[in-house]
């Protein structure tokens, strides 16, 4: 299990590792071939106008979320025990309480 005394410290100290750079690098550049992928399909549909908030809801599958986040079990924040959400593409985590 994860204890964690400062989410920002441990969100800094996570994303400081050269293996966790690499793995946000490749989600970064998966993440975006998808989006593409989405917008180019709303464009081959006809559609005139195209917002990208739309592009990543219309997601089916949730392919664009997978890519996107990082899940780790069993974490202790403040006496609570949860996972935590890591944001690989924004470089942000944060935990949420089971």
């Amino acid at each position: 299990m994860i204890k964690i005394e400062n989410m920002e410290n441990w969100t800094a100290e996570y994303f400081a590792l050269p293996e966790n750079q690499k793995k946000a690098e490749k989600a970064c550049e998966r993440y975006d071939r998808l989006m593409v992928k989405n917008i180019r399909k709303m464009i081959l549909s006809g559609q005139e106008q195209i917002a990208i908030a739309d592009a990543a809801a219309n997601d089916p599958g949730k392919v664009l979320e997978k890519a996107r986040y990082e899940f780790i079990n069993k974490a202790e924040l403040d006496g609570q025990i949860g996972k935590i959400k890591v944001d690989l593409v924004e470089q942000k985590a944060e935990f949420i309480a089971d």
